[in-house]
């Protein structure tokens, strides 16, 4: 799974990406909004976003109106991840179309579940698991990790 993070927080960068490597998947930190349009635009098979709600005082929201109108992008999910939001920020960019918001600290196990679930949700449970399985078979630690997976949102092992 590829997730692209847009921020310029290295520390979650790398909390995120430890638990996405767990999966042998991979977290893109980009820290401006040109290069993650150009990222989406290309359409470099990104699986989720996570944002800062703004970079370089730019709202990280325009790369929602992106996604959301065009069809092959619309169902990607979107998170914001930001410090100090109070309950009026959170009801905005639920309102915006915004899939979860995450305050700092956060937990990064529960930002993956819910990248997975609105995969789930939107795309179906086939493509989960092929996305899940792209990676290496390896019984390590992400073994585990996907029987959890599976567990909490009732896919049936194989």
């Amino acid at each position: 799974m590829k997730v692209l993070f847009i921020s310029k927080d290295k520390n979650s960068y790398e909390v995120l990406n430890e638990v996405a490597s767990l999966s042998q998947s991979e977290v893109i930190m980009v820290e401006n909004l040109e290069e993650a349009k150009n990222i989406i635009e290309t359409g470099k098979d990104i699986h989720g976003i996570i944002a800062s709600p703004k970079i370089d005082n730019i709202p990280t929201l325009q790369l929602l109106s992106i996604l959301k109108r065009n069809e092959q992008l619309k169902d990607i999910p979107f998170l914001i991840l930001g410090e100090n939001l109070t309950k009026e920020d959170v009801e905005y960019y639920k309102a915006m179309g915004v899939t979860e918001v995450f305050e700092i600290p956060f937990n990064p196990l529960e930002v993956f579940l819910i990248i997975t679930a609105t995969l789930k949700d939107t795309k179906g449970e086939e493509v989960v698991k092929q996305i899940l399985h792209e990676a290496k078979k390896d019984k390590s630690i992400f073994i585990k990790l996907l029987e959890l997976i599976k567990k909490l949102f009732g896919i049936k092992s194989e």
